[in-house]
């Protein structure tokens, strides 16, 4: 799971399903507009953040990929198969060229997944060393992949991790691995530089098909009139991080058109259950779940978009018995008196401001809400990079802290949220019962008996309640009506689609 970026309902798995209604086959222009510039273009730290990670699903292709509707699909590997309970091993598509002739194949597939390790952690969205011990080579067409545990989701982590030429990656000085990328993906950088718009131009020879869309162009404008108004006059064709606001002015019938979904990201608050505070008690965090009133926020903050969830992971394996909570200060009156609070207690929020809409005037609300029951919640307010830096990140927030992480659509990954060991997690919750449930639910390959053990791992954390469950958060989106794309849950970006026969003809036919 990521830290979700601030600001996708329609599904289509087949990227041949659907063609482009801009024009002709191999002229066309999209251009996407985001509220945050592109910061980097070292591929193992764009992964799980925006507008990176939609930049480098155009680049560079991965041995596993996650489709539109979050479900696990080959990509550069072809199938694989658990050889034993800690050894996977990968049959890899065969005549695959990165961008600069360099061919992908076994020896590319054991480079790229050892560089991955070997990086700096800060560097990357994942520390794959935990995970993987080492990599070996069958053939030219087959790998092993060695795990340091039994890992029932390492095909899916593997959708994270991008391949790599390694001749240009081994050769070639940072700064020009920074400004001219090479992968074996659908498009192609020539050069880029820090706070300029990214071009990508198709690369007519990918393994897949050629794209049908010739050239797209990521740009970033962070006022959210200003992409309104790109929107309006055809300057872009996708724009995001817009508010329920823009409904409005966007539906006249124009050329553009405002597109909610509901995303993968949970709002939550984190109640740290350090021993000997209030919050340590089981009681009191299910009071404040009781005390919170999930609709009534949705209502003043985002117009209506979202409803509170009852189990956060989202997936086939999770356990539909965990229905959200419902609002009953009464009943968080009686938790709270249970366990020994019947005149409440002093405590802290920590919000960021500015990185979800309308985040500091939610967490002062919950704070309201929670001052009906007799808490008295102080709000501390901060700028999303200190808050990362200085609370996330070193477990130093305050007892409750207001996040939201996005989903990965795996339940092993979805359920590890709530692990002690998760890097995002300062609550400091410590459940025996969960984390056995989980390890074994990670180390087993039987799918029934997977799924019985990551439901009682998501019993156990809902009747624990180690946060306050709010609500999935809403993307919104202005697009082109004539574009043919709609918005993946994920927040992912992907424009690649092969031309078609019918698009090929037309464009020969202009040709001559």
């Amino acid at each position: 799971s990521t830290l979700s970026d601030s600001s996708e309902t329609e599904k289509t798995s087949d990227p041949t399903s659907s063609q482009s209604q801009i024009g002709p086959a191999g002229k066309d222009l999209v251009t996407v507009l985001t509220h945050e510039p592109l910061q980097t273009l070292e591929p193992y730290a764009m992964v799980r953040k925006q507008p990176e990670a939609s930049v480098a699903v155009h680049i560079w292709d991965t041995l596993t990929r996650v489709d539109d509707d979050l479900t696990l699909m080959p990509l550069l590997a072809k199938e694989w198969k658990l050889v034993n309970d800690k050894m996977w091993q990968f049959d890899l598509q065969e005549g695959v060229q990165f961008h600069n002739g360099e061919p992908f194949n076994a020896a590319a597939a054991k480079f790229s997944l050892e560089r991955a390790m070997n990086l700096p952690t800060s560097l990357k969205a994942i520390d794959i060393n935990t995970i993987i011990e080492r990599v070996e080579i069958v053939d030219d067409d087959t790998l092993q992949v060695y795990t340091v545990s039994p890992q029932a989701s390492l095909p899916f982590l593997l959708a994270d991790i991008q391949m790599l030429p390694p001749v240009y990656y081994s050769e070639t000085s940072e700064i020009d691995l920074l400004a001219s990328p090479v992968g074996s993906g659908p498009y192609q950088v020539t050069n880029w530089s820090l706070g300029e718009p990214l071009v990508l131009e198709a690369y007519p020879d990918y393994w897949q098909g050629q794209p049908s869309f010739s050239t797209i162009i990521f740009d970033s404008l962070d006022q959210i009139d200003e992409r309104l108004a790109a929107l309006q006059s055809g300057q872009a064709n996708i724009v995001t991080n817009l508010t329920p606001d823009q409904q409005v002015p966007l539906a006249d019938g124009g050329q553009a058109e405002f597109v909610p979904v509901e995303s993968t990201k949970r709002l939550f608050i984190g109640l740290r259950s350090d021993p000997g505070t209030p919050l340590a008690d089981p009681r009191v965090r299910q009071a404040l779940n009781y005390a919170v009133d999930v609709e009534a926020l949705v209502a003043d903050y985002h117009a209506g978009f979202g409803q509170r969830y009852g189990n956060w992971v989202l997936s086939a394996d999770a356990n539909p018995a965990l229905t959200p909570i419902p609002y009953d200060p009464e009943k968080a009156k009686a938790l709270l008196a249970e366990a020994g609070f019947e005149n409440g207690f002093q405590t802290t929020l920590d919000t960021p401001e500015g990185q979800y809409l309308n985040d500091g005037q939610i967490a002062q609300s919950i704070a309201a809400q929670l001052a009906v029951v007799g808490i008295d919640v102080t709000v501390q307010s901060y700028d999303w990079e200190s808050y990362v830096a200085n609370r996330l990140i070193p477990r130093k927030t305050s007892p409750m802290f207001l996040l939201a992480l996005a989903s990965e659509g795996n339940a092993i990954v979805d359920t590890q949220n709530l692990s002690f060991s998760f890097p995002f997690n300062p609550t400091e919750w410590l459940n025996a019962d969960f984390e056995e449930n989980l390890r074994m639910a990670q180390e087993t390959f039987n799918s029934q008996q997977q799924q019985r053990l990551l439901h009682q791992a998501q019993t156990a954390a809902y009747e624990d309640s180690p946060w306050i469950w709010l609500w999935r958060l809403y993307d919104f989106y202005g697009v082109d009506t004539e574009l043919d794309w709609s918005p993946r849950p994920d927040g992912l970006i992907y424009l690649y689609k092969p031309v078609s026969a019918d698009d090929a003809a037309t464009a020969d036919e202009e040709v001559n």
